[in-house]
């Protein structure tokens, strides 16, 4: 471990003898965000992991971020509301021009600004080539933003929100040219916006939107016009590994919950978690958490060293999602009917793993991706 490494861990460990799972809980069912946990991120420096110095981070790579992320979760401070911030900065920081990197990303390591990611449509899917929101170029440079999206997190708590857009049609035969990204404001006129009725208690809110002839300044545009598959992979397999390590963190918080429980709760004068009905779910569980928190690792230091990482991103979420419906599955039977009662902490993990089933990138497209590019396999989708 590195020098800088052990420090966040320090920092890690010092943010969780702070602040207490019942913070994080309380905020998700009021569906706000943690501020006191959002606060200590900003004032340890951990909200500019990964940014350079000269932009207001505090430097480091995507492995130092992952390990954040995974060593908070196993203790139930997840905050997810942050993950758009850091997948965001990533394709600003490669991409951007310097006005964007200056003018930007500052704000986001302290706080005071926010970044949203507006990729999926409904009729698209996981089919990202065959969106239908457009920007079009106009004869002064500008570009018009028309079209909607759908399952935006924190789209209107954000000061900036990169927008995947069409700038010229999709063309089947050369489906990956003319994705365009762009950094929109979202009180921007002709944007307008719906908080979605998720049945759920998260955080972070959701947002379908609707952009009617938004105008965007020519300055807007992030990368080359119609080259933006490479800038948008650049937040996507990112996002993968982030997620993924809340994902494995989190699987560690509920399994280490129910294993606390099996040892005390005893109906018939034995622990219940003597039983191997009860012991082995759990252990299955850990060791599939264990594994694709290795993974995840691996993969992360694959993408700080500059490798392609793209069916690598989609295993570890897969293997990491896989992992917590494991955990909170088996944690659920541990507890019996009392896994629905909030106060037990388990069934928020319990449906948010199964809402990381499927997204982002749904675990069925991955083992298809895997029997394409890794096993040779006729491409079915």
């Amino acid at each position: 471990m590195s020098e800088a490494l052990e420090d966040i861990r320090q920092i890690c460990n010092e943010i969780i003898k702070r602040i207490d799972r019942r913070h994080v809980a309380d905020a998700g069912r009021a569906n706000e965000v943690p501020q006191k946990l959002w606060d200590a991120w900003v004032e340890t420096g951990l909200l500019g992991i990964g940014l350079p110095e000269e932009y207001g981070g505090i430097g480091g790579d995507l492995s130092d971020l992952v390990h954040a992320i995974d060593w908070q979760a196993s203790a139930g401070l997840n905050l997810q509301s942050a993950i758009p911030n850091f997948m965001s900065r990533i394709p600003v920081v490669k991409y951007g021009t310097d006005e964007q990197r200056k003018s930007i990303l500052p704000a986001t390591a302290t706080g005071e600004s926010r970044f949203s990611f507006a990729i999926t449509e409904a009729d698209a899917g996981s089919n990202t080539f065959k969106i239908r929101t457009s920007a079009i170029k106009q004869d002064d440079g500008t570009y018009k933003l028309s079209g909607s999206k759908y399952y935006i997190t924190g789209f209107l708590e954000s000061e900036w929100c990169l927008v995947v857009a069409r700038t010229t049609p999709y063309d089947p035969e050369n489906r990956t040219e003319g994705i365009s990204v762009f950094l929109v404001r979202p009180n921007s006129p002709g944007i307008s916006a719906s908080p979605m009725d998720i049945g759920i208690h998260k955080a972070e809110k959701q947002y379908s939107i609707l952009f009617e002839d938004v105008v965007l300044p020519a300055d807007s545009l992030l990368g080359p016009d119609g080259e933006g598959l490479k800038v948008m992979f650049d937040c996507l397999n990112p996002e993968r590994l982030i997620v993924g390590a809340t994902n494995i963190g989190s699987a560690d918080y509920v399994l280490k919950k129910a294993s606390e429980y099996a040892s005390t709760r005893a109906p018939f004068d034995v622990p219940i978690g003597s039983y191997q009905a009860v012991q082995h779910p759990l252990a299955a569980a850990k060791a599939s958490t264990e594994a694709a928190r290795c993974y995840l690792y691996k993969t992360a230091e694959a993408f700080d060293r500059g490798e392609k990482v793209g069916i690598e991103a989609s295993m570890t979420k897969y293997l990491a999602s896989t992992a917590v419906s494991q955990a909170t599955n088996a944690s659920a039977n541990v507890y019996g009917g009392s896994f629905a009662d909030m106060e037990t902490d388990i069934i928020g993990f319990f449906l948010q793993a199964k809402l990381s089933e499927l997204g982002p990138v749904n675990n069925n497209i991955v083992l298809s991706q895997i029997a394409q590019k890794m096993l040779g396999l006729p491409r079915g989708y």
